[in-house]
């Protein structure tokens, strides 16, 4: 999900992501149709005990660290 908003981005670059950017295309079916948000939901933020948001800016955060 998060890499396909990069790509869309006109940097095509994570550094300058930020949450709500995600959280648009997230709420749009169409947008990374074949990305599970149940998957995201359930198997990523509720295992982990943490907020949708907080998964994806951890995730933002992480990829961040591995893209100059």
């Amino acid at each position: 999900m998060i890499g396909a908003v990069v790509l869309m981005r006109p940097s095509k670059s994570v550094q300058d992501l930020q949450l709500k950017s995600v959280k648009k295309k997230y709420k749009s079916k169409g947008f990374a149709a074949g990305c599970s948000r149940e998957v995201i939901e359930r198997g990523g933020a509720e295992m982990l005990g943490w907020t949708l948001d907080e998964l994806i800016q951890r995730t933002i955060d992480a990829l961040k660290t591995f893209q100059e």
